[in-house]
């Protein structure tokens, strides 16, 4: 097989170059400088855009592109200095009309160019690094037009006079200054800025200023805010639909410099402004002027904290206007009523006024708790108040008793607020069970279940040990009854001990009831064995107990015949009294023989003898008549008493007020009684911490009681050094300023 031997193929180079077209770039240039001088004389109907395209191309594509950019340039150059001309030729009343109308051709034009510069600026630009054909002509237009010596004051003058003429309420074309202000923007952002943006702000905030100054002292506080809130539109729609700048933008300086001069620099003018400043209308509760300010306030730094300041201290001057009214304390549900409409107005404020700004709460809620806390006999007050809506009494304060429980139950949940700002919790606990050891002894409660849940809403409040006790009574009032269920059965089985009288007996657990001195007195014998009775039976019963009567807490039914037969609830003292007048007695007696005879304590003895001698029901007569109870006085029975009732109750007229002395005591009282819940805080932290500074620990104890109270350091340091001495805590070697737990 033969093999052929295979030739390579070879391509040579001419061996003559082509001639060169030395005149082409010049002639290529002078074709496209033609075509652009007929593009912005708004001839370009007979230009052929393809030629022109690949007439650029080719001078791009034979390395003439620094040529044909700079030609370009330069024509532009030309070309916007011409324009200039044309426009400072015009009058003032045609200057901006004339600069939009030359704008808006020479964008046009300049779009034009750049099409059929296109491949220019594809390859060359890019690769130099240049600025494209549009943006060059911007650039040039801005430097030799716009920002020329004799255009550039003049359109910022021209502009803002616009802007000033309409702000005066004349109508303008906005469209002028709408295209003025893009024009502006498109050829930069510092352009816009420093020729138009910055002038505009400064001329706003001069303009304001003196339109303020001089609206401010003629117009109350509503009108001014009412013109403040239109300017304030207006400027933002102004601003919006002629300037294409965002108003409402984090970083607007125009809204800042506005605002700061029709609200920023008369805040306090108008809050303190006399006859309807921030407080006349918070005195006539003018909900849609507070919201005005509240709302225009808030767009300036500080604004609502003026507010929310001068609401709190206005609150609190109230509030001590109310507790401190010597009215008021004469009258604690007027004292609480009051309190509670103020609480609820201002609510109602925050509300609908001030947009639930917590901060203002939060200030409010603290001068709520300062002024509350002035009167020490706040937590009192409030237990007072919610005895009267429980046993539903119909007061002055509260008006009628026929609401409803629902009602009752909204009004209780309104004054348990109240009960949040006070201090001294446990002076409410000790007030308030005594108050429902009143209404459950003497069956004085409205409603069992509204009793519960008032209870409910103070163990949700305070924790389970704060209702322990209350519902302790609660539980002792339904053993007594199955109790006397047991003790009626008892009677009835004929063993002996059979009672001439209905005898109910409420057994108490000393611990869940308040403490207070059992005040005896000398019972009728029928009474007294009936007592006896019931103690045997109970004793049987519960083995080791010890029972101790409470004979001032009791009351009982009488029937009495006057002029026809009545029958009577009296407290237990004063059936004691009454019985002494009975047929087998006398009908005229003295103070000490009543005393004598009944061994009633003077002061309850004297207070008995006033309600029924000197009161709405005068079961008895006294002599000398008068209406205080004297140790001379004597007292007689009433033959001529009558009463359009049959039935009705006769209480014991109240005791007078404590005296200092008494205050002081129960105060003193009420300071023992929390030096074991402090000795008790006082261990817990030290166990769980071991070793502690003294201020920490007084902070950590502090912490934990005031749920209930606010204990005094100087007390909690005594307690500390009980504990010492007791060897609970010790001082810690080398720093006697921390303490250590011993286990």
């Amino acid at each position: 097989m033969s093999q052929q031997k295979k030739s390579a193929f070879v391509i040579h180079a001419f061996k003559t170059q082509p001639p060169k077209d030395a005149d082409m770039p010049k002639r290529s240039w002078e074709k496209l400088e033609g075509a652009i001088i007929q593009i912005f004389n708004e001839n370009a109907g007979e230009l052929s855009f393809e030629e022109l395209y690949r007439t650029g191309y080719n001078m791009v594509l034979h390395k003439h592109g620094d040529m044909l950019y700079n030609n370009v340039d330069a024509t532009l150059k030309r070309r916007s200095m011409e324009l200039c001309e044309r426009v400072e030729k015009n009058t003032d009343e045609t200057f901006l009309s004339s600069l939009k109308k030359i704008w808006t051709e020479y964008k046009r034009s300049l779009q034009m160019v750049q099409d059929i510069l296109m491949y220019m600026d594809r390859t060359y630009v890019k690769q130099n690094q240049k600025k494209p054909v549009y943006d060059m002509g911007l650039g040039i237009f801005c430097q030799h037009c716009v920002r020329a010596a004799g255009v550039k004051d003049r359109l910022r003058r021209l502009t803002l006079e616009l802007i000033r003429r309409e702000r005066d309420g004349e109508k303008i074309e906005r469209d002028i200054l709408r295209s003025i202000s893009q024009m502006l923007q498109e050829m930069g952002k510092s352009v816009f800025h420093e020729d138009l943006e910055k002038p505009f702000i400064e001329s706003s905030q001069q303009y304001y200023m003196v339109q303020s100054e001089s609206l401010i002292t003629g117009s109350s506080t509503p009108e001014y805010l009412r013109y403040v809130e239109a300017k304030l539109l207006e400027e933002s729609e102004r601003v919006s639909s002629c300037l294409s700048i965002d108003y409402n933008a984090g970083d607007s300086g125009i809204k800042q410099t506005v605002e700061n001069e029709l609200i920023g620099r008369h805040m306090m003018s108008l809050v303190e402004k006399e006859g309807s400043g921030l407080i006349r209308l918070l005195e006539d509760f003018r909900i849609q002027e507070l919201k005005s300010m509240f709302d225009l306030f808030s767009r300036v730094q500080g604004g609502t904290d003026i507010i929310e300041g001068k609401v709190a201290d206005h609150v609190g001057q109230k509030g001590r206007e109310i507790v401190m009214s010597l009215e008021n304390q004469a009258d604690p549900l007027q004292f609480v009523h009051q309190l509670l409409e103020l609480k609820e107005n201002y609510d109602r404020m925050v509300r609908e006024a001030f947009r639930k700004e917590k901060s203002l709460i939060n200030k409010l809620h603290k001068a709520f708790e300062v002024f509350i806390n002035l009167n020490s006999r706040s937590p009192e007050y409030i237990s007072l108040a919610m005895d009267t809506h429980l046993r539903g009494t119909k007061t002055k304060s509260s008006g009628p008793s026929n609401i409803s429980e629902e009602q009752t139950e909204g009004v209780l949940e309104r004054t348990l607020q109240l009960f949040r700002f006070l201090q001294e919790k446990d002076m409410f606990e000790k007030y308030f069970k005594q108050h429902l050891a009143k209404r459950l002894l003497g069956d004085r409660s409205q409603s069992e279940d509204l009793e519960r849940k008032v209870i409910q809403m103070l163990k949700t409040e305070c924790g389970y040990q704060f209702t322990a006790k209350l519902e302790g009574m609660f539980k002792d009032m339904h053993t007594s009854a199955d109790l006397h269920q047991s003790f009626s059965r008892h009677l009835s089985q004929g063993d002996g001990n059979s009672l001439s009288l209905d005898l109910q007996v409420k057994v108490l657990t000393t611990g869940f009831w308040p403490t207070q001195p059992a005040q005896q007195c000398r019972l009728p014998p029928e009474i007294d064995h009936a007592c006896m009775v019931f103690q045997r039976f109970y004793l049987a019963q519960h083995n080791g107990r010890q029972l101790t009567w409470q004979t001032n807490m009791g009351n009982a039914d009488l029937k009495a015949k006057y002029d026809k037969t009545y029958q009577i609830n009296v407290p237990t003292f004063h059936m004691v009294v009454l019985l002494l007048f009975s047929p087998e007695g006398s009908n005229q007696l003295s103070f000490k023989e009543i005393e004598a005879g009944t061994n009633i304590p003077k002061a309850d003895l004297q207070r008995t003898l006033q309600s029924l001698a000197c009161a709405h029901h005068k079961l008895l007569v006294k002599e000398p008549k008068s209406k205080n109870v004297s140790e001379d006085d004597v007292f007689f029975y009433n033959s001529k008493f009558t009463n359009r009732l049959i039935k009705f109750k006769v209480s014991t007229i109240a005791a007078s007020k404590e005296s200092n002395e008494e205050v002081q005591a129960s105060r003193n009282k009420m300071n023992e009684d929390r030096n074991p819940q402090i000795d008790a805080a006082i261990v817990r932290v030290m166990k769980a911490r071991r070793v502690m500074e003294h201020n920490l620990l007084v902070a950590e104890v502090t912490k934990q009681l005031q749920s209930r109270f606010n204990p005094n350091p100087v007390i909690i340091k005594k307690r500390i050094e009980g504990l010492i001495e007791r060897d609970f805590l010790q001082r810690q070697r080398g720093d006697i300023k921390k303490y250590e737990y011993l286990a």
